[in-house]
C-alpha cells in the first residue's frame, strides 16, 4: 500500500529481498510488476515478470493492436470454437504497463533513494515557457530567419529572460507524435518499392521522422517525433552555444535500472521534456546539443 514503510522494513521483506536478488542477477535484464483484479481474490493480486533480455520491453510496452495481433497470430484455434483467452487482450496488457503509484512510492523509500525518484513529477518551483505562434505578446519564443550563413532556414529566439531549469515549450513537446520503429521501417520500405514510383507524401513523412524523431530510451521500440516549435531549435556541438538539455539526465549507472516503477510510470515525459541548462537572456538563440537524445 502507498502508506507502507520501506519495503525491507514492511510486511513483505522477503519479497523485497527476492526482488533485489533478481536485480543483481547477471542474466536478468528487465523486471516488471503489475496488478490484476481478476485473479479471484477480493483485492488485486501483484505479479512480477523478469526477462533475460531487455528487448522484451518492446513487447511489454506494445500498443493494444500490436498485442491483439500477437494473440491472434500465436494462439491455435480451440476445438470448441471458444476463445483461447477469456480475460486477456491488448487492452488488458496496456493496463499492466503502468504499475500502481503505491509500487512507485514504496520503491522510492529505498535507501539511498533511487536517482529517478527526483523526477516523479515536474518541478513546481520552475517556470513553464511556451511558444504561441499566433500570439507573440504571450509567447516566450519567436521563430525567425537564421543568421546569414547558417545551415538552417529558421531559428528559435527567446523573447524573455528564462532562468536555468525552466521548462522549454512543454506543451509542444508533450504533443510529440509517437511512431513505432517497425512502422517507420515499413513506411520507408513501402516508399521505395522497386518498380513502383516513389510515393512523395510517404517519402516526405519518412524523411520528417528521421529528421525530427528520436528513439525512446526505454527499449519500447517507439520513436517520439517533434511536431511543434521545438523541431526548429538549432543543434550545435559547441558546448558554449548550447543552453538547453533533457529534463532527466542520463542515469548515473549509464542505463535505466532493471526494475523501476518510476521509469515504467513516466516513460513518455522522461523522453520528451527539455529544460534550460543555464540562464537564457531575452534575444538569445535557443540551441540544443547535437547528442541531445543519444544517451
Amino acid at each position: 500500500m502507498i502508506v507502507d514503510p520501506r519495503a525491507d522494513k514492511g510486511m513483505q521483506p522477503k519479497r523485497e529481498a527476492f526482488t533485489k536478488l533478481l536485480e543483481a542477477h547477471p542474466k536478468i535484464a528487465s523486471i516488471f510488476v503489475f496488478e490484476d483484479a481478476q485473479s479471484g481474490y477480493v483485492d488485486p493480486v501483484a505479479f512480477l515478470v523478469a526477462c533475460r533480455d531487455a528487448s522484451c520491453r518492446k513487447n511489454w510496452y506494445g500498443q493494444t493492436d500490436e498485442i491483439n495481433y500477437q494473440v491472434f497470430d500465436r494462439l491455435q484455434p480451440m476445438k470448441s470454437k471458444k476463445p483461447a483467452l477469456i480475460q486477456f487482450d491488448g487492452a488488458t496488457q496496456r493496463s499492466y504497463q503502468v504499475p500502481p503509484r503505491a509500487w512507485e512510492t514504496v520503491y522510492c523509500r529505498r535507501e539511498p533513494e533511487p536517482f529517478e525518484c527526483a523526477y516523479r513529477g515536474l518541478d513546481m518551483t520552475k517556470e513553464l515557457f511556451e511558444y504561441y505562434p499566433k500570439n507573440e505578446d504571450e509567447s516566450a519564443f519567436v521563430i525567425r530567419e537564421s543568421k546569414e550563413g547558417a545551415e538552417d532556414d529558421a531559428a528559435v529566439y527567446a523573447t524573455v529572460d528564462i532562468p536555468e531549469g525552466s521548462y522549454i515549450m512543454p506543451t509542444h513537446l508533450a504533443a510529440s507524435l509517437e511512431v513505432s520503429e517497425n512502422s517507420a521501417k515499413d513506411s520507408n520500405a513501402t516508399a521505395h518499392l522497386e518498380g513502383v514510383g516513389e510515393a512523395d507524401v510517404l517519402t516526405d513523412f519518412v524523411d520528417y521522422i528521421e529528421e525530427n524523431g528520436h528513439s525512446a530510451r526505454d527499449g519500447s521500440g517507439k520513436i517520439y517525433v517533434e511536431i511543434g516549435g521545438s523541431r526548429v531549435i538549432r543543434e550545435s556541438d559547441d558546448a558554449s552555444e548550447v543552453n538547453i538539455r533533457r529534463w532527466v539526465p542520463a542515469h548515473p549507472d549509464g542505463a535505466r535500472p532493471k526494475y523501476s516503477p518510476v521509469y515504467d510510470r513516466h516513460r513518455h515525459s522522461f523522453d520528451v521534456f527539455l529544460v534550460a541548462s543555464r540562464d537564457i537572456k531575452a534575444g538569445e538563440e535557443i540551441v540544443k546539443p547535437g547528442d541531445l537524445w543519444d544517451y
